[in-house]
C-alpha cells in the first residue's frame, strides 16, 4: 500500500487525511457539548450531573480547544481536496447508478461542511485562538471581517450573529445527519453487502502491504 490512491484502494495520504479529520471532528463536538452541558453556568444541565460544578472561568480555555480543532479541520480539508482532485479516487463498487451518485453527493456535501463549519465558527470568535506555537487573531479584528461588514453594512455583532446562525444550523441539523449516513453506509457495505468499501479505508486492512 503506497501513499497514492489506486483504482481499487485509498492510499496512505488519503487515509491520514480521513482519520485525522474524523478524530478532530468528533473531539471538537465532544469538547463543545461538554462546555455547554457541564461547564457554562448559563447552559449547563441542572441539577449538575456526575458531581460536576459549572465554572465560567473554564469556558474560554476549553472553547479554545474547540476552536483550534475546528481550524485544524479547515486547514486539513484544503490539501485533502487538492489531493483528491489531483490523485483521483478508487472506482465505485458495483451498484446502481443512483447509489453511486448519492455517495458522491454525500462526500462533496461533507467536504463543504468541513470548510463551512470552521469558517463560520471562526467568524464568531471574539478572542484570539492560541495554537501554542502561534496565535490566530479574533475574526472581528481582521481585514477579512471588516471587508464583509463594509460590503453588507453590518456591525461587528450583526456579522457574528449571522455567522453563528450558519454555524449552529450546520452543526445541529446537517453535519451529524451526514456523518451518520456516511458511517451507516460504510457499515452497510461491510456487514450486509460484504464488499470492500470500508476495508479499503482501513490502514490495517487485510492484504495491505
Amino acid at each position: 500500500m503506497g501513499w497514492r490512491n489506486t483504482i481499487d484502494a485509498w492510499g496512505r495520504a488519503s487515509m491520514l487525511f480521513h482519520w485525522a479529520t474524523a478524530a478532530a471532528f468528533v473531539t471538537a463536538y465532544v469538547v463543545v457539548y461538554y462546555v455547554i452541558w457541564f461547564v457554562d453556568p448559563q447552559t449547563s444541565i441542572k441539577p449538575a450531573l456526575f458531581g460536576t460544578t459549572p465554572n465560567a472561568d473554564r469556558v474560554v480555555p476549553l472553547l479554545n480547544i474547540h476552536w483550534v480543532l475546528g481550524m485544524c479541520i479547515g486547514f486539513l480539508t484544503l490539501p485533502r481536496l487538492a489531493w483528491r482532485l489531483a490523485g483521483g479516487v478508487p472506482r465505485h463498487v458495483e451498484g446502481r447508478r443512483l447509489e453511486r451518485w448519492s455517495a458522491d453527493a454525500a462526500h462533496w456535501a461533507l467536504y463543504a461542511i468541513l470548510l463551512l463549519m470552521p469558517l463560520s465558527g471562526y467568524m464568531t470568535t471574539y478572542d484570539p485562538t492560541d495554537f501554542g506555537l502561534f496565535v490566530i487573531p479574533a475574526c472581528r479584528d481582521t481585514v477579512f471581517a471588516a471587508s464583509i461588514r463594509g460590503a453588507f453594512g453590518l456591525s461587528v455583532l450583526q456579522l457574528e450573529e449571522a455567522a453563528w446562525a450558519v454555524h449552529s444550523f450546520i452543526g445541529a441539523w446537517l453535519a451529524w445527519p451526514l456523518v451518520v449516513l456516511h458511517v451507516g453506509a460504510a457499515l452497510l457495505h461491510h456487514f450486509v453487502r460484504k464488499d470492500t468499501v470500508l476495508q479499503r479505508m482501513l490502514p490495517l486492512r487485510r492484504g495491505a502491504g
